[in-house]
């Protein structure tokens, strides 16, 4: 099919029953949207980890404390900001995040008892970056140690949240040694880190 408008031809290739057929690369320059699904044209994912500039964070006993990202390996579309990762769109989202406490901050750093825990989870819509509750919280890991002394030790956790544009998602942790304890952190982004993405709109 030809068509003609505004003094410009161009040439359109479409079935009998109306569907459309694209032979070569086609190029679309926003996104698409499919049944009322939207395709991004650069779906949200971010990469964040803990460095050395911040070595060390204090996570006080019986207390959820939002875990620290200060460099980045990537945020694409700039949707994480403040140590949470903001939802640009409704979608189905995976994350992961670890922590690696330390074993060396102080004298009481990696002790602890029979019976003592350490969590990591993530909390939605949580503006405190530090709370002694529960609310908000969407995922979790804990451990339960035997006793330990001056050990490190980690957390990890991989989940999918469903979440509408604007819900916002922090990484905390949490332990119960009874005294302060504190994250562990180098240059290498190996260690307490926190990643998403966007698996699908909806």
């Amino acid at each position: 099919l030809y068509r003609k408008k505004y003094g410009k031809l161009w040439k359109s290739y479409m079935s009998y029953d109306g569907n459309q057929y694209v032979e070569k690369n086609l190029t679309v320059k926003n996104d698409i949207t499919i049944h009322g699904f939207s395709y991004l044209k650069n779906f949200p994912a971010f990469s964040v980890y803990q460095s050395a500039s911040q070595d060390e964070q204090a996570v006080a006993t019986v207390e959820f404390t939002r875990i620290t990202f200060d460099s980045e390996l990537y945020d694409i579309g700039g949707n994480f900001a403040s140590n949470v990762f903001t939802a640009p769109v409704n979608g189905i989202y995976t994350f992961s995040a670890k922590l690696l406490w330390d074993n060396n901050a102080d004298s009481d750093a990696g002790d602890w008892d029979v019976g003592e825990r350490h969590d990591i989870s993530l909390f939605k819509n949580e503006s405190s970056g530090t709370l002694s509750g529960f609310t908000n919280r969407v995922a979790s890991e804990l451990k339960i140690t035997p006793a330990l002394t001056a050990k490190v030790v980690m957390n990890s956790i991989t989940v999918d949240l469903k979440l509408d544009k604007g819900d916002y998602i922090g990484a905390y942790a949490y332990q119960n040694s009874g005294v302060e304890q504190h994250t562990y952190s180098t240059n290498s982004d190996d260690w307490t880190q926190f990643s998403g993405r966007l698996v699908t709109a909806i």
